[in-house]
C-alpha cells in the first residue's frame, strides 16, 4: 500500500493557481458506449446541475441530457430525427435503460461526488 502524502498550507497557497484554473474548465471523458457500439463525450455537471438532478424523479436522465456533450444531446435536428415529443426523450431513445444511471454516476465522478474522497487506512508494523 502506497503512503498518502499530508497536504500542508503551505502546498495549498503554492498550488493556488493551479487549482483555480483547473476548476474553470469542466473535466470531460469519454466513453464507451455498447448499445451504441460507439464512443461518447461527458462533461462533470456543476453543483447546481447535480443538486438539480438529485431533486428530480428521472434524475438520472436529467444528469445524461445535460452532460452528454457529443453528441449534442440538446441538437433539435436529433431530436426531430428521433421523433422526440420532448427535449429529453432523447436519452431513452438512444441508451439502454441500464445504461443510463452508468452514464450519470461516471458524470457525477468527474465532479467528485463519487469516487472524489476515500478513508485513509493506516497499516500496522507487525
Amino acid at each position: 500500500m502506497t503512503k498518502q502524502k499530508k497536504i500542508t498550507l503551505q502546498e495549498l497557497i503554492r498550488r493556488k493557481e493551479q487549482m483555480l484554473e483547473a476548476k474553470k474548465t469542466p473535466k470531460k471523458a469519454e466513453l464507451y458506449i455498447k448499445s451504441l457500439d460507439g464512443v461518447i463525450t461527458i462533461e462533470a455537471p456543476t453543483s447546481a446541475l447535480a443538486r438539480d438532478a438529485q431533486d428530480m424523479e428521472a434524475g438520472d436522465n436529467f444528469l445524461v441530457y445535460q452532460c452528454v456533450v457529443d453528441p449534442c444531446l440538446k441538437s433539435k435536428e436529433l431530436q426531430k430525427a428521433f421523433e422526440c415529443v420532448e427535449p429529453m426523450d432523447i436519452v431513452e431513445k438512444l441508451f439502454d435503460p441500464g445504461e443510463i444511471p452508468q452514464i450519470s454516476v461516471e458524470c457525477l465522478k468527474l465532479s467528485g461526488y463519487i469516487d472524489g474522497v476515500r478513508a485513509v487506512e493506516e497499516t500496522k508494523n507487525a
